[in-house]
């Protein structure tokens, strides 16, 4: 359905970062002010804009006060859409530069130029380019009658539908060009481009100033200018949809972290592993790396520190093969220096290499180098800008930040970063007795429960693992000083259990004195119960032969078992 009259229309300017910035593009039918300082981009932004144009079918006009059309033509040709431009029948270039040492006898108009614009644009539609146009209305003798002049520019755009752009130089702070003040009142979109040294670095910036009837971002926004021209890394409309956050876990390769963290990290989740110099940091994003590739993944690994040689042979030392993967295309190693380009160009970089090596992992080891770069004003940003880049497109990510000796876990530095990641990993040393071990601890992992109990991390020639928590009260302990607990303790222990088996013996050896002196007491009482039984038969024997002497006619009584011989019964 079209959009009623009065509301307002856009074309695209075809550069990504601007057409997100502005909403869809430049005014149609207004004219836009492109002010700038030298070198700022100025010329550059209105080629490249007229390039896309014509890509798609447009008609435009570029219309010079300053440079020569040959000059022109070489600023287009030096860029990939130059050819394409300079082939193209589809634009005009007009060269409407003053005379050199002319001077104005009273005012002039531009209505002759506009004249032959029309036709060459095609007459409706299409772009128009007045570049460096404060050359020529600088010659005005009045002022007002060079706004005027703007503002018959701007009339005509309006009748004819077309998109117009005037580009003018920067006078100091001030929204308009020397000679034209007020300009900026009288359009209603307006584009400040800046070229500023940080650190002997030239940093260019692009700033929407004023956007009349259209929401923009109005904050300064870092610039590049490369061979695809004007670039605005971090306002790249982001990929479409957002990957559903999953359950699935990873493996860090070290059986006992992952134990750690409740079965790993979650596939398209952040990790970053800080420490001080030394602490193994490379090694783990390497053990990590590795474990990818073997599992099939694509891991991109950006390296500050290190080239690749020098990487993959420390990491053999460890155990670590990335070698093989690196050989079968799986694992893109990518290294970097820190202070050869802007945190904005290394940003551009990095973007691009996930753009054309597809990774579904990506490692940039370490994070924190970016601070170090020439103008590191947008290390944060870009940071966040990288975390939120592969979040969206589902890369799991494993960033490593050197810390400092009063900052262990570089909470100081990293505060960005470590906000961001959804797992926080600090490797450190464990000093003791003149001893340093390495040391591992988690202080984060979002929607993991995980310990936060401090391990060792070992390094030994089949790679890393981590040692079981032993703790000596209140203390884990480490290194030699784990060691001789150790052997404490299980000299402790055999005591203990040498005291046992003598304890045991001794308690064996009273059980069987014990029995040999049941059984002679048991011996005792049935040989006197046999000589008992004895001594009564008798003593009966006896006392019935004593009464048969008495008594002839006495009837002897048989001997009964437990009779005394007075006849009674034993009790």
């Amino acid at each position: 359905m079209d959009r009623p009259q009065n509301t307002l229309q856009k074309f695209e300017t075809g550069i990504a970062g601007l057409d997100r910035a502005t909403r869809g593009g430049l005014p149609k039918g207004q004219a836009t002010l492109v002010l700038g300082q030298p070198a700022a981009g100025k010329t550059v932004l209105c080629l490249q804009i007229l390039a896309r144009a014509v890509e798609q079918g447009e008609r435009g006009v570029f219309v010079t006060f300053e440079e020569s059309p040959e000059q022109v033509r070489r600023d287009a040709a030096s860029f990939d859409w130059g050819a394409g431009l300079l082939d193209s029948e589809r634009w005009q270039l007009i060269d409407a530069r003053p005379h050199p040492g002319a001077e104005a006898a009273g005012e002039f108009d531009m209505g002759g130029l506009l004249s032959a614009v029309t036709p060459a644009a095609d007459g409706d539609a299409g772009w128009v380019i007045f570049d460096g146009i404060d050359q020529l209305l600088q010659l005005q003798p009045n002022p007002h009658a060079a706004i005027e002049q703007i503002r018959r520019i701007n009339d005509h755009c309006e009748t004819h539908g077309q998109a117009v752009l005037i580009t003018g130089k920067a006078r100091g702070d001030g929204p308009a060009p020397a000679w034209l003040e007020g300009i900026e009142f009288l359009l209603s979109s307006s584009l400040l481009l800046s070229a500023r040294v940080v650190q002997q670095k030239l940093n260019r910036s692009l700033r929407i100033t004023k956007y009349r009837g259209s929401d923009h971002v109005a904050d300064e926004m870092p610039m590049l200018i490369d061979g695809e021209g004007i670039q605005l890394p971090y306002h790249e409309a982001p990929p479409i949809g957002q990957p559903a956050a999953g359950s699935e876990r990873l493996t860090t390769g070290i059986p006992r972290l992952d134990s750690l963290l409740d079965g790993g990290i979650h596939r398209g989740s952040s990790l970053l592993i800080s420490g001080r110099p030394g602490t193994a940091k490379s090694t783990l994003a390497g053990t990590f790396a590795e474990t990818r590739a073997r599992e099939g993944g694509r891991v991109l690994y950006i390296s500050f520190d290190e080239l690749e040689s020098a990487y993959v042979r420390n990491l053999t030392s460890v155990g670590i093969d990335l070698a093989t993967p690196i050989a079968r295309g799986v694992v893109h190693f990518q290294d970097f220096s820190a202070y050869a380009s802007s945190v904005t160009e290394q940003f551009l970089a990095l973007r691009r290499l996930i753009d054309g090596f597809a990774p579904d992992c990506l490692i940039i080891d370490p994070v924190s180098a970016l601070l170090k770069a020439s103008a590191t004003e947008g290390a944060h940003l870009a940071t966040e800008q990288l975390t939120d880049l592969a979040r969206r497109r589902g890369i799991t990510t494993v960033l490593t930040a050197l810390s400092g000796v009063e900052d262990p876990e570089g909470e100081a530095t990293l505060g960005h970063v470590s906000t961001l990641a959804d797992t926080w990993i600090v490797v450190g040393y464990n000093e003791r007795g003149g001893e340093r071990n390495r040391s591992l601890s988690i202080v984060k992992s979002r929607g993991s429960a995980h310990s936060n109990q401090q391990r060792e991390l070992i390094l030994s020639d089949s790679g890393l693992d981590l040692a079981d928590v032993y703790a000596s009260g209140s203390e884990v302990l480490m290194g030699t000083a784990r060691a001789m607990k150790e052997r404490e303790d299980q000299e402790r222990e055999r005591q203990r259990q040498l005291e046992r088996e003598r304890r045991r013996l001794d308690l064996e050896q009273r059980i069987l004195q014990a029995e040999k002196e049941q059984q002679r007491l048991e011996a005792e009482r049935d040989h006197l119960d046999r000589t008992s039984g004895e001594t009564d038969r008798l003593e009966h024997d006896y006392h019935e032969e004593i009464r048969r002497r008495r008594d002839p006619d006495h009837d002897p009584e048989p001997f009964k078992e437990g009779q005394h011989a007075d006849g009674g019964k034993q009790h």
